[in-house]
């Protein structure tokens, strides 16, 4: 256990916390770190911000500049949701990576939990240009104390307490006599009796302070965040299947039974739920549920071979803060909606997609046939090791091996999740990164002080990209943890959304 400086700092943000955002999980299923990748004006930047799993804790950052000349100076500062930039801290100064020219590194304190943004300077010969990279700050673990120092600070603590016992009956027996006057009886009475009493004072403090680190230690568990609580379950309507997602932790709802959190929308949708068949990984389906009334979500099923499946619902709250709901659903188990609470009729939305996935053994691992006969070719890269930055790359190609344009999907050029094996590590990914639009937007809107067209030279590249003839994509990612895990890419072309899947151990 990490002594009280953690646990101390929670109490005096939590307040502000459940103010601004519900203890949920982060936008991230497994982890909370951020990948950002963009142009603005002459350069282009990579920023990858490891978050610290504990609050207070240091994030590092690290800004690698993709293109663009004589860059002088980058510095990063962390906003929170609820301060501007005249609120917040001086900007520091990224420090140049020995032997890496156009990599920079620092670190900043996250000190409350909360929805951040690690805004981005970059100073040069040519200009300068700014990003804002949402973060979501939450308390993912609890540092353990190892055994050694456990060791190591119980037997100070002994010497402590005898050393200060001691001095107890000291102080009594011999502290107001003469150099080399032995102390009487009475006096060697009263000290022991003074150091009895002192000692049995010290043990009830002990006492008090331990009963006090374990109900500190207990609140600091207790705000290590678990997403809001939900039900999924699938009815059977007379327009066919119907998934319904509903939020029934108690903090969804306020005492007037409106959300506590209400949700903005990204991408034009309020919700992006993934499903991933949770034996194998073998179908998938990206669906956009809409609102029922103020705790369910609904959408119309696809059709999804049978069995049990991850749910993964990313949804943006307004301060930024970006949760994604985590749970399972059978769909084997088809139930009739009570009366009591109708459904109404659910649309298909015309950005749903899904698919089932060809055996790995058919396909080469870094190819991957579409059903309309195209390929996606995966520029695998043998050395992805675990945390270490890398980018995926992919590129659509015809059947007679020419380049496949890209359409927009949403917004972007492509969509991709990773998943691990086992369901514990989720993300969603853009071209742009991991972060979530949304939250960026709502972090330049509260800007103060600098000039817009800095800031919102990110979005403008992207569009610019978009509308450039393309068959390629890539993502900047890292693989956090060893394992198993499937990248799912999606793409459209010609009006088609179409679906791939690769492999990877890591």
């Amino acid at each position: 256990m990490r002594g009280g400086s953690y646990v101390l700092s929670r109490y005096a943000g939590i307040c502000t916390f459940l103010c601004m955002v519900t203890v949920g999980v982060s936008a991230h299923v497994g982890t909370s770190n951020a990948y950002y990748e963009s142009t603005a004006g002459p350069y282009g930047m990579r920023v990858i911000v490891r978050t610290p799993g504990v609050i207070p804790g240091l994030a590092q950052i690290s800004v690698r500049i993709l293109h663009g000349n004589h860059v002088e100076q980058v510095t990063v500062r962390s906003l929170r949701a609820d301060v501007g930039l005249d609120g917040a801290p001086p900007p520091d100064i990224a420090r140049r990576v020995p032997g890496e020219n156009h990599l920079f590194s620092s670190e900043l304190w996250l000190m409350t939990s909360g929805s951040y943004s690690v805004h981005v300077t970059v100073a040069g010969s040519d200009g300068t240009v700014s990003a804002f990279v949402p973060v979501q700050a939450v308390a993912e673990r609890r540092l353990a104390m190892g055994n050694f120092v456990g060791i190591v600070l119980s037997a100070i603590g002994l010497f402590l307490f005898v050393g200060a016992v001691s001095i107890f009956g000291a102080a009594v027996r011999e502290s107001v006599l003469e150099p080399g006057v032995a102390p009487d009886m009475t006096r060697r009475r009263n000290a022991r009796i003074t150091m009895a009493i002192g000692a049995v004072f010290l043990a009830s403090v002990l006492s008090g302070g331990w009963r006090w680190w374990d109900d500190v230690d207990r609140a600091y568990r207790d705000s290590i965040y678990t997403t809001w609580s939900t039900t999924p379950d699938i009815m059977s309507t007379d327009l066919g299947h119907v998934l319904r997602l509903v939020i029934d932790d108690p903090d969804w709802l306020n005492l007037d039974g409106e959300p506590a959190f209400p949700l903005i929308p990204d991408h034009g949708k309020l919700m992006h739920m993934f499903l991933v068949k949770a034996s194998d990984l073998s179908a998938f389906a990206h669906v956009h549920p809409v609102s029922v009334g103020n705790d369910s979500f609904v959408v119309s099923l696809p059709p999804l071979p049978i069995g049990e499946y991850h749910v993964f619902a990313d949804i943006v709250h307004e301060s930024g803060f970006a949760p994604t709901l985590v749970d399972t659903v059978d769909v084997m188990e088809v139930t009739r909606p009570r009366s009591d609470q109708p459904l109404l009729p659910v649309m298909r939305d015309p950005d749903d997609s899904w698919a089932v996935f060809r055996s790995s053994t058919l396909n080469p691992p870094d190819v991957y046939q579409f059903p309309s006969g195209r390929f996606l070719h995966w520029d695998r890269d043998d050395s992805f090791a675990r945390d270490e930055e890398t980018i995926l790359r992919f590129s659509v190609m015809n059947q007679d091996g020419t380049p496949s344009v890209l359409e927009p999907y949403m917004g972007m050029l492509s969509h991709a999740a990773v998943v691990r094996d086992d369901g514990s590590f989720f993300m969603h990914l853009h071209p742009s990164g991991s972060i979530n639009l949304a939250a960026q937007r709502r972090f330049e809107q509260n800007r103060s002080g600098l000039r817009r067209a800095h800031v919102t030279g990110m979005h403008d590249a992207n569009l610019e990209s978009m509308r450039e003839s393309t068959n390629e994509v890539s993502f900047p990612f890292v693989f956090s943890e060893s394992g198993a895990y499937r990248i799912v890419v999606q793409v459209k072309t010609e009006g088609r959304v179409e679906t791939a899947a690769f492999d990877i151990e890591i």
